[in-house]
């Protein structure tokens, strides 16, 4: 009997807490938010853009299982790096499954605690679109399903152009990813981060609609074609962009990886998937948490120390290696392992480094410095001589339809 009233008691409250997190999410994300304060009264200040240093958990929380951002291939998610046999890399090498929030009486931390509520960007002050997503958008196709959801091809059907709708579940603690990539995509425009169109709250789903790069990611390129210095060096030049964009405005992305660089068909190259990055603030610029994808990790990452945006120009550097051999260091090594590595080996090193100019060896030596003090950022980078030599982005083109050719003919 005390059994099944236990029983009885967890379901309630596993029920009431997700009626609550849902409940609460909606009025936060449809209401407006631009009523002037009362006179006399303080403005309450901005909310961060994402979870802030100070509010992330100490625990790691790798994205390999999370969804490619944008796929431009119908039909096929690309592979994630790594051992395949292994749990999803959000669970961690035990097993476990670390909360990103828990409910504490407090709203979860990418909301302003002050308000208690979520910026407004449109004229109506709502977050998300108030309108149906069929009314605007005709769903052509699904071309991806992971963890945290899917991504369906669609059209808009005012002006018939593609689009890449992201559907990601707001229970549980695919929320705080989906939230973070809501709010990072509303406020941040740039040339080189996938732009985000629309947005919609479809019952305990977050709708996100973004443009479609037809061209797939970096990973379908460097898996199944041979990359020239100078195409590495116009791919290079424009994540650089991206990310100098982004530490300047006290963002790190914290999962970049090839799989996360999105290509056009006419060679342009965007930073996508922003549900792991932190907002740094004047309080609080570092942060602790290991978080991220293991063979990407900067040193300071898996040592657990405090670490700024640089761990972003490690992993670029790691992009960088997979663009050269086509893989990360340590791919067949399991997570734990390649961490292990990553903390004893520091720098790691190339298969055939005499096949590389000295140019792109002293850039990668540049971008994989282990002391973080050391290592250059992403402006520095962008001085670096390496990438005087960067083709026209429509080089990059051949790369892309080769790329697609060669999966087509692997998947018949």
């Amino acid at each position: 009997m005390i059994q099944h009233v236990a029983a009885a008691v967890c379901t309630l409250y596993s029920v009431a807490y997700s009626g609550y997190f849902l409940t609460h999410l909606a009025r936060h994300l449809m209401c407006g938010f631009r009523a002037a304060p009362p006179p006399g009264t303080k403005a309450a200040p901005a909310p961060p853009l994402a979870p802030s240093a100070s509010q992330e958990e100490a625990k790691e929380e790798e994205d390999s299982s999370e969804l490619p951002a944008v796929l431009g291939d119908a039909g096929e998610l690309p592979s994630v790096p790594g051992d395949d046999s292994e749990l999803p890399a959000a669970l961690g090498d035990e097993g476990e499954h670390p909360a990103l929030w828990e409910y504490s009486g407090e709203a979860p931390a990418a909301w302003d605690k002050d308000s208690g509520h979520l910026p407004a960007w449109d004229e109506g002050g709502n977050i998300v679109s108030v309108e149906e997503p069929a009314e605007k958008y005709l769903e052509v196709e699904q071309i991806g399903q992971g963890a945290f959801g899917t991504v369906s091809k669609g059209l808009d059907r005012a002006t018939g152009g593609e689009v890449a709708i992201k559907k990601m579940s707001l229970r549980g603690q695919n929320g705080e990813h989906a939230v973070n990539e809501l709010l990072l995509l509303k406020d941040k425009k740039n040339l080189n981060i996938v732009n985000s169109l629309d947005s919609f709250l479809v019952g305990g789903d977050l709708w996100l609609v973004m443009e479609y790069m037809d061209g797939g990611t970096l990973q379908d390129v460097v898996r199944q074609t041979r990359m020239a210095e100078g195409e590495m060096a116009a791919v290079s030049r424009e994540c650089l962009q991206g990310l100098d964009f982004l530490h300047a405005n006290r963002v790190i992305h914290r999962d970049l990886k090839s799989s996360n660089i999105l290509l056009g068909m006419a060679g342009s190259v965007k930073l996508a998937d922003f549900g792991l990055c932190a907002q740094l603030s004047s309080e609080q610029d570092r942060c602790s948490s290991m978080v991220g994808t293991a063979h990407w990790m900067a040193p300071e990452v898996v040592t657990s120390s405090p670490y700024g945006p640089k761990v972003d120009i490690w992993s670029f550097g790691i992009v960088t290696i997979e663009m050269v051999e086509g893989e990360p260091p340590y791919f067949k090594e399991t997570r734990a392992m390649a961490r292990a590595l990553i903390r004893h080996n520091g720098t790691p090193q190339l298969q055939e480094p005499r096949h590389l100019s000295a140019l792109l060896r002293d850039f990668l030596e540049c971008s994989l410095e282990p002391d973080e003090e050391q290592r250059w950022s992403a402006q520095d980078l962008l001085q670096h001589p390496f990438l005087s030599s960067a083709k026209p982005l429509s080089s990059l083109t051949p790369l892309i339809t080769a790329a697609k050719q060669l999966r087509q003919q692997q998947r018949r």
